[in-house]
């Protein structure tokens, strides 16, 4: 039964955080778990769970005796995120290169992304998914658990404007580019690849903030 409970709350995860990204929950929107329950054919509990770790996440909050609503971030809040993000990012590229890292997984991401420009359907929400993938799979592979543990402090992936926010075919086109000279930086081994992270997402910084 333990097992049911957690293949239930990990589904009712998924769901409410793609709908988030996805724009169909709105930014301080109140979520019901009695409609999630009966959508989901469960109890509150598995509920309650998967709202802790969307909470948990930075994608949610709860507030007692009121509810769960969708998190709602300041342009103070983003822009200070991404300050530190440009510097973590930057560094996890040098470690990358240092510690000769297999990249492999940096490069699906990459192809991925290709497929979701050229799907008909314009798929933003995997798009976006694949974007964030890239940069924390170069995290993961720095190596340091600290950096790792700073990076995920950020709650980048609950931050809808970074990763999630409506996109032109062009801006995908564009966002794909930039990522593919990423990953061509360190298949080159060239350091230069720091700067141009730092430059790259200081640019995002100004455009959404």
């Amino acid at each position: 039964m333990l097992i049911q409970v957690n293949t239930i709350q990990t589904e009712i995860c998924s769901a409410v955080q793609k709908r988030i990204r996805s724009g169909e929950y709105k930014v301080g929107e109140k979520l019901s778990e009695n409609l999630l329950a009966t959508e989901f054919n469960c109890s509150r509990m598995p509920v309650r769970e998967a709202l802790k770790h969307l909470e948990q996440d930075g994608l949610v909050v709860i507030q007692p005796k009121s509810g769960t609503y969708v998190r709602e971030y300041s342009q103070e809040e983003i822009s200070n995120a991404l300050e530190i993000r440009a510097y973590l990012e930057a560094l996890a590229f040098t470690l990358v290169l240092e510690k000769n890292a297999d990249v492999s997984a940096m490069e699906e991401q990459i192809h991925k992304m290709a497929f979701y420009i050229e799907d008909e359907n314009f798929d933003l929400a995997s798009f976006g998914e694949c974007h964030l993938k890239f940069h924390e799979t170069m995290i993961v592979l720095a190596g340091n658990p600290f950096l790792l543990e700073l990076y995920n402090r950020l709650h980048l992936n609950a931050l809808q404007k970074i990763f999630f926010n409506p996109m032109t075919k062009e801006d995908m086109i564009f966002t794909h580019e930039e990522h593919k000279k990423i990953l061509q930086f360190i298949q080159d081994k060239d350091p230069a690849g720091e700067q141009f992270i730092k430059m790259h997402l200081w640019k995002r910084r100004t455009s959404l903030v």
